[in-house]
């Protein structure tokens, strides 16, 4: 397709409308190749409050004392940080005598003045507050260590109103020096919150502890989980996610998985089992992470989702650069071949056992796996081809045969079959649309996925990011995925980075998904994503135009099940754009247009407070007449698919 780009932007100014241009397109009723079924897909890591305070259905902040956020970056220093007293009480961070356990050495030490009477405690803010939904269970537990014999009252209290949203007892028999683990208590507010201004309270009756103290740990609130998840996710999050319509999901991460040092990557066995048990993580992306969202919890979403699962595994880099040594890389590799046993293995193995122990006894399916991320980062590409990627490629080749191995170099270090390579593509919206032949005369070899792409800035710029991607930006992506579509015969998937970032945090970052306590907002990526997954076919086909390999502003991809195709359309920038389209062969003489629009190329989603969606889809219908359909673009940013 020639390239419009190089005279339409123009640093640091809106892209020109393209004159409307009137061509024909005509689209094949085969001979094209298998389309891969995992073309659209996703990434998790906990970035930014994607896991923690997000997808992880934990509502209370702090919960175990585990680390904190110092300067805008993880730290083991402990603080009361978003835990607030209640009466004449002074709330302390403490290194505990006896510990919870030995993950859990910190607690909060709660002193009452002698002569106290009434209520006292302390509250919770949440992450960004909590919603309060009279229609959902909630369930909040404890551990105490201290004398006191009385009721614990629990409850959601509103920050402006000052009501009191639900109130709920708990009977408590604590003693000095032993930790008591109070079970969850399950409760329904008495009243909704329309808004997220809502503190968690924990009340003490003052009178039975005036001139004492008490120690508390691993304080919890869960509401109701997506299909009901111990520990799981938050419902409404699951249910933006399922709408993405995404077949795959990589996980851990990411960056996170690597850490910033030594010592600091993401440990795997860290994360499953009681939650006592779980030390956390100092995550890269500035803040402590409780690790509660472990890897069975993230593989039993995955598996409710129906996510084919792609797993990353720590390599050797970290983000700050230290590397592992080839003397001291075995070990990594057994823990990482323990891990795919404790996945992967039935209940004979040792790992298999492990996993089945702790409530999962089906093996979970993992059919890909990235070594590494981003190792041509931070002086990393050396290592990789002279022994990192090897030294794992061997091992896993060894006992899973069949497996998928990724790397995240292009070549790959090891060639051969059932090796692919993983591409990251970071930005402006010229660069994305330069994107769409990227692939049309890539090696056939080698099966690529596009393992994380966003467009981060407008137009032609390289700063500043922009958090709040504008339909212009979406469509630039989407003639990205309108190439990788077209050539994902080699193109196995692509996937957005990052899937899910708290909305307060960061704002000047895209993702796919942003939430608050209380509200979701998705942005003009995510409906791009959302219609090109749910209209896809098996195959593609190949499409022709009067003007040889085309011309903007219109660009296409077209895919067929059967006799059914599917012919995506964007209309970029482009005023009055008009396409003709001839389906050869058999087919229906009416279709179905699908349209995703905006009311501008500027047009952002905004949260349901701010104004809401500018984006919009409809369903209509269009008659053939001679032979052809005539699909005329409303506005200059626009995606029409055509079905027939």
């Amino acid at each position: 397709m020639a390239r419009l780009i190089n005279y339409l932007f123009a640093a640091a100014l809106p892209l020109v409308l393209v004159a409307a241009q009137r061509q024909t397109l005509t689209v094949a009723a085969s001979g094209g190749n298998t389309s891969s079924p995992l073309l659209f897909g996703t990434l998790y890591e906990d970035i930014y409050h994607s896991g923690d305070g997000g997808l992880y259905a934990e509502l209370i902040r702090n919960r175990a004392f585990q680390g904190s956020s110092q300067n805008g970056q993880a730290s083991l220093v402990r603080t009361t940080d978003f835990w607030h007293p209640i009466g004449n009480v002074q709330l302390s961070v403490e290194q505990s005598s006896p510990p919870l356990s030995a993950s859990l050495t910190y607690d909060m030490r709660v002193d009452v003045p002698a002569g106290t009477t009434g209520q006292i405690g302390f509250y919770n803010d949440g992450f960004w507050g909590f919603h309060v939904d009279s229609s959902k269970r909630y369930a909040a537990s404890f551990s105490i260590k201290g004398n006191y014999n009385g009721s614990v009252t629990v409850g959601f209290k509103n920050t402006l109103s000052g009501t009191q949203l639900s109130s709920t007892n708990i009977s408590v028999q604590s003693v000095d020096g032993t930790w008591t683990s109070v079970s969850p208590s399950v409760f329904q507010p008495t009243s909704s919150s329309s808004n997220s201004n809502n503190t968690f309270t924990f009340l003490f009756d003052g009178s039975l502890l005036a001139g004492k103290s008490i120690q508390v740990n691993l304080l919890s609130l869960f509401k109701q989980t997506y299909n009901n998840r111990h520990n799981g996710v938050r419902e409404d999050l699951a249910a933006s996610f399922n709408g993405l319509k995404s077949t795959w999901v990589r996980l851990p991460g990411g960056n996170n998985m690597q850490g910033m040092s030594l010592g600091n990557e993401w440990h795997w066995d860290f994360t499953y089992g009681d939650l006592k048990n779980r030390p956390g993580h100092l995550g890269v992306w500035g803040d402590y992470q409780t690790n509660g969202f472990g890897i069975l919890e993230m593989m039993q979403w995955a598996t409710d989702s129906q996510q084919t699962v792609v797993l990353g595994l720590f390599a050797g880099l970290h983000i700050g650069g230290a590397l592992v040594s080839q003397a001291n890389l075995g070990g990594y590799i057994d823990s990482s071949m323990n891990y795919l046993e404790f996945l992967m293995g039935d209940s004979s193995t040792t790992w298999g056992a492990k996993r089945a122990s702790l409530g999962f006894p089906t093996p979970f399916k993992v059919d890909h796996i990235e070594i590494g991320n981003e190792d041509y980062l931070n002086g990393g590409t050396n290592s990789y081809y002279a022994y990192r990627f090897q030294s794992f490629y061997d091992r896993i080749r060894a006992t899973y045969p069949g497996m998928t191995l990724i790397s995240t170099i292009v070549p790959p270090p090891v060639a051969g079959p059932n090796t692919w390579v993983d591409l990251h593509f970071y930005y402006n919206q010229d660069t994305f649309v330069a994107l769409y032949d990227r692939f049309d005369n890539a090696n056939r070899s080698l099966p690529i996925i596009v393992g994380e792409y966003a467009c981060i800035y407008e137009f032609s710029n390289g700063s500043p990011e922009i958090g709040a991607q504008t339909m212009g930006m979406a469509l630039a992506e989407g003639i990205m995925l309108l190439g990788a579509e077209r050539n994902s015969d080699i193109v196995k998937g692509t996937a957005y980075g990052a899937m899910i970032k708290e909305y307060n945090e960061e704002p000047g970052t895209v993702a796919v998904i942003k939430h608050t306590a209380n509200q979701i907002l998705h942005s003009t990526s995510y409906y791009i994503q959302q219609t090109f997954s749910q209209y896809k076919g098996e195959e593609t086909v190949a499409v022709s135009t009067q003007y040889g390999d085309g011309i903007g502003p219109v660009y296409w991809s077209a895919t067929r099940t059967g006799a059914t195709r599917y012919l995506k359309l964007i209309n970029y920038y482009g005023s009055g754009s008009v396409v003709d389209v001839v389906l050869q062969g058999d087919h229906l003489s009416t279709a179905q247009v699908i349209t995703l629009t905006a009311p501008d190329c500027s047009s952002t989603n905004k949260l349901p407070q701010l104004g809401g969606e500018s984006t919009t889809i409809v369903s209509s219908t269009l008659t053939e007449l001679n032979g052809r359909f005539t699909v005329a673009f409303e506005n200059p940013c626009e995606v029409k698919i055509l079905i027939a």
